[in-house]
């Protein structure tokens, strides 16, 4: 199979996982930290948090290679604008059309309602950030024309983005931290680094023994969450999301481990009918934007992840959840006005 059939699933699977996390986080901050559910709801959140940073490192991966010409950064953020807006305006003003026909519109609701459509909905953070990732593509690609640079760039980033912070936590050293803030260098202190990372593991051969050591890492990075998440929780008594940050080390394990999994397992060389895969990877977007409104309107009627027990009700409404955002990606794709301002190509 070729290496974007691969990336093609791949960006299925984290795109799953994406509305598998939000089912499992709806209700986490609600329910008894120290509840059986609360640990089942953790257990499911931790699965998936490699999606995101995994969705940084497959954009990367085709828009970073220097040899690539066609890459129209202009064009690419006009389009990440319109699609932001578009979203936007759908999450933001949907509540006020309801409003309008039983009678009970507004003029505080529609304010409310242009501020969310200014600022965009809870998930839409990750266009902004997109955005700003396209803007540095041409920074990008020049940093990845040369190995030793992207490499070095990368070890940095690993260390004060990762390792510094992890160990001046661990240690209360605050001050230390500090010093090393005053520094600048905020290049470092984001999620630039997972734009560039894809394009490197996938450039980069990686020995098989290597790979097995990553690969148990990475499951003990996924165990490690849920357990530091649960423990720090009970611990203070208050919902901390620390461990599930991409900023954290063991995300960045678990999201390198899955991507190099996907990229030397031979596994995916026996799957058929291509074309499908690769049409469904081009509905992810739609699905990440669409999926909240699901999720939402579930909510609403009375069907959330606490109507029955969490370790049912999860995959349940995760699968109906994918499921009803694929149908609608479908629709969408087959009616060309809407095609164009919903979905990214």
């Amino acid at each position: 199979m070729s290496r974007m059939v691969k990336y093609d699933v791949l960006r299925i699977v984290a795109s799953f996982s994406i509305v598998l996390l939000h089912v499992s986080a709806s209700y986490w901050s609600v329910v008894d930290i120290y509840g059986r559910e609360f640990m089942v709801m953790t257990v499911y959140n931790s699965l998936t948090r490699f999606a995101v940073p995994v969705f940084f490192m497959l954009s990367g991966l085709f828009l970073v290679t220097p040899e690539r010409e066609n890459v129209v950064v202009g064009k690419r953020v006009l389009k990440l604008i319109l699609l932001f807006y578009v979203w936007s305006a759908f999450y933001a003003f949907q509540g006020i059309a309801v409003d309008t026909i039983r009678g009970a519109f507004s003029m505080e609701v529609f304010r409310a309602a242009v501020e969310r459509f200014i600022f965009g909905h809870v998930h839409m953070w990750f266009l902004q950030m997109l955005c700003g990732f396209y803007i540095l593509i041409p920074v990008a690609r020049q940093i990845c024309a040369k190995e030793k640079a992207v490499r070095y760039y990368l070890i940095l980033w690993a260390v004060f983005r990762f390792i510094v912070p992890c160990l001046t936590g661990t240690f209360h050293l605050n001050t230390v931290q500090a010093r090393i803030d005053s520094l600048g260098m905020d290049i470092l202190a984001g999620n630039f680094g997972y734009f560039l990372l894809g394009y490197y593991l996938n450039e980069i051969e990686i020995k098989k023994k290597i790979r097995w050591i990553i690969y148990t890492l990475g499951i003990g990075a996924v165990c490690l969450t849920a357990f530091l998440t649960i423990r720090d929780c009970r611990e203070t008594g208050t919902y901390l999301e620390k461990w599930f940050s991409p900023a954290s080390l063991n995300i960045l394990v678990m999201s390198a481990a899955i991507f190099i999994f996907f990229k030397y397992c031979k596994l995916f060389d026996r799957i058929k009918n291509i074309p499908m895969w690769s049409k469904l990877s081009a509905y992810t977007f739609f699905v990440y934007m669409f999926h909240m409104f699901v999720i939402e309107k579930l909510n609403l009627v009375g069907i959330t992840t606490v109507s029955f027990p969490a370790i049912i009700s999860i995959p349940v409404l995760t699968i109906f959840t994918f499921a009803v955002s694929l149908a609608g990606a479908f629709v969408a794709d087959h009616i060309p006005g809407i095609r164009k301002i919903t979905m990214l190509h």
